[in-house]
């Protein structure tokens, strides 16, 4: 009998409120399931039942069986014995669920089951051998770093060499490739896919990308408000999506090429020769070397580089945050009055006071306008950005990614700025989400005349929405060039190698292995 991971009939609720709704689906050996919908659609808690993780108060009726093994009856001692050794995870943000204290060698001992001073027989041979599989060299001095010395790219691939350690039939991967740019996120699932491939693996893939899986997945399940819509193999759903929320996922992550709009405007923001550097006395490696560079009126800025470009520096020079090492940023407007510069932030959720409601919030942007002249001014902003005033009396933790991302761009609104900043504003939303938030971006520039930095690893991102692009690496701008050149003819190799990142096809080319070649 084949091996096989099997949920029938789960539900997973807490009071009334229902989170997943009689899901039923299964993975077999060999076989790789990506799990696709918007955030809040339940995908995450899928995984959490799975490994009897669900948080406190929240309760789950079903069955969970592993090779017809009932796990969701098992106790926590008995879940131990299959967390890690049967079935491993792979998790958003490696760094957050790995010690701060503890080497990455031992990560790997601990999760080969090495407790104490009881060491597998050739330990160390073992934990190379696992982060050479995962792509990582030289091995033993990688085994010697610690979380905080690793890129995201790095981490992730720790992450896999971690789950792979106990030999699991299964694994279950949340979103492994959401906080990596375009060129890490093709290597992380390139890598993820051939180790499934090489071992036989069951691989259940969380994602709100449903176009990275098209050519990795062998089936595809579409969950929407906690319920399955539509599950099928992966070519059938794209050649003839069947269901409305699949046809809203498929494009959401269609290609689109906007007519670039030629800026001939006046210069409202200059950057010369402005470099950052975060050490002593300005020694050693620059956070950002001498860069210079001007932002036009009305002009859409496309910025892209991997983690540590230097690009999230450059940004908080141009708003203000930071004081340049050397260098200075001018700006002035038509009205010979200083440019007006806000930034809005990554993370909706840390961007806002959970204790405050959005009312209050967006207040103290105003608050030296009076009272009822400033509450007009907000409920013009809300609407402004398409959200209900009614929104404004809620928690933050009572909205949604998407919904307090708007509410950021509307708090930034209030000051009547010349230049909105967007540093990855984008990443943490599902694609859907995140289509809008970039067409609400482009509908504000022409209502309003506004220029943009949009700040962005991932390129889909910098293609939709960009007059120009520039590109930073290793803490230079490497290049910067209007949209329609940079995509047909990149010189740096950093910028080739993002525009190659673009087609998909070709990134996952070498994932559709025949699996008996493979093994």
């Amino acid at each position: 009998m084949a091996s096989e991971l099997d949920v029938k009939d789960l539900s997973v609720f807490t009071g009334t409120n229902v989170l997943l709704d009689a899901i039923s689906c299964s993975i077999r050996a060999g076989e790789l399931v990506a799990v696709v919908g918007r955030s809040g659609s339940g995908k995450t808690m899928l995984t959490k039942a799975i490994m009897g993780l669900l948080p406190s108060g929240v309760q789950a009726t079903g069955q969970i069986l592993l090779d017809g093994q009932r796990l969701d009856t098992l106790g926590e001692r008995d879940m131990d014995a299959v967390r890690g050794k049967k079935i491993g995870m792979l998790f958003q943000q490696p760094k957050r669920v790995m010690n701060p204290r503890m080497t990455v060698g031992a990560h790997l001992l601990e999760a080969m089951g090495a407790t104490g001073f009881r060491k597998p027989k050739n330990a160390q041979k073992r934990i190379e051998s696992l982060l050479q599989e995962v792509g990582l060299s030289p091995a033993a001095e990688i085994s010697r770093m610690r979380p905080d010395q690793l890129s995201g790219g790095m981490a992730q691939r720790v992450m896999l060499a971690i789950a792979l350690a106990a030999d699991p039939a299964y694994i279950l991967a949340d979103e492994p490739t959401s906080s990596l740019d375009s060129i890490l996120k093709a290597e992380i699932l390139d890598l993820l896919r051939r180790r499934q491939l090489e071992r036989g693996l069951g691989i259940l893939l969380i994602t709100h990308d449903i176009a990275s899986v098209q050519h990795i997945a062998d089936r595809v399940i579409v969950i929407s408000d906690g319920a399955i819509v539509d599950q099928c193999p992966t070519s059938a759903m794209f050649s003839a999506p069947r269901h409305e929320k699949t046809r809203e996922l498929i494009s959401a992550t269609a290609s689109v090429i906007r007519e670039v709009q030629e800026i001939t405007t006046h210069c409202v923001l200059r950057a010369d020769s402005v470099g950052k550097n975060y050490t002593r006395r300005a020694k050693g490696a620059a956070a950002l070397n001498p860069t210079s560079l001007s932002l036009h009126a009305g002009e859409v800025l496309g910025v892209v580089g991997r983690s540590g470009s230097g690009k999230s520096t450059f940004a908080r020079l141009l708003a203000g945050l930071e004081r340049p090492t050397h260098g200075n940023i001018t700006g002035l407007t038509e009205g010979s009055q200083p440019t007006g510069v806000q930034i809005i932030p990554q993370e909706p959720f840390g961007s806002f006071d959970p204790a405050l409601d959005l009312r209050t919030s967006l207040m103290a942007a105003v608050h030296r306008v009076p009272d009822s002249e400033a509450a007009e001014l907000i409920e013009e902003a809300v609407d402004r950005v398409g959200l209900p005033v009614r929104l404004l009396d809620r928690l933050p933790t009572q909205c949604s990614g998407g919904q307090l991302q708007r509410m950021a761009i509307a708090r930034a609104l209030l000051v009547k700025p010349d230049v909105l900043i967007c540093d990855e504003s984008t990443s943490a939303l599902d694609s859907v989400a995140q289509r809008h938030i970039l067409d609400l971006l482009l509908q504000l520039r022409e209502d309003m005349g506004i220029s943009l930095v949009v700040i962005s690893h991932d390129m889909d991102v910098i293609r939709y929405v960009s007059d120009r692009v520039a590109v930073f690496y290793a803490g230079n701008l490497v290049e910067i060039k209007p949209l329609t050149q940079f995509l047909t003819a990149p010189e740096h190799p950093h910028s080739q190698q993002l525009v190659r990142a673009l087609d998909k096809g070709n990134s996952y080319s070498g994932l559709a292995l025949d699996k008996t070649q493979a093994v």
